[in-house]
C-alpha cells in the first residue's frame, strides 16, 4: 500500500435542510467522518465541513441509488485509516521486547 487510496468521485454540494423536514441520520462512519441520512423520502450521506455546525451533502436520491455511494465512501474511509495505520506503523521505531529500541 504505497499510495493513499483515490476518493470516488462523488459531487459534494452545501447541505441545506428544508424547513419542517426532519432528517433522521441513523449510520455513521467509524469517525464521523459521513453520515447516513433519510429526509424528505430520499436518502443522502452528510460530512461536516471545516466550518462547525455546517455539512456538505452528496447522493442524494432514492435508496439504491444513493446506499451505492455510501458503500463507495465507506470503501474508501476504511481504505483510507488503514494506509494510515500501515504509514504510522513504518515510521515509528520498533521496540525489542525489554523495552529497548531495535536496531
Amino acid at each position: 500500500m504505497s499510495q493513499p487510496p483515490e476518493p470516488p468521485p462523488v459531487q459534494w454540494e452545501p447541505y441545506r435542510r428544508r424547513p419542517r423536514d426532519r432528517i433522521r441520520i441513523t449510520e455513521t462512519s467509524c469517525c464521523g467522518a459521513y453520515e447516513w441520512a433519510a429526509q424528505g423520502g430520499l436518502f443522502l450521506i452528510l460530512r461536516p465541513t471545516a466550518r462547525p455546525g455546517r455539512y456538505e451533502e452528496a447522493g442524494r436520491g432514492l435508496y439504491r441509488q444513493a446506499r451505492m455511494v455510501w458503500e463507495a465512501l465507506l470503501t474508501y474511509h476504511e481504505r483510507r485509516h488503514q494506509y494510515e495505520q500501515a504509514a504510522a506503523s513504518k515510521s515509528r521505531p520498533r521496540e525489542s521486547r525489554d523495552g529497548e529500541q531495535a536496531a
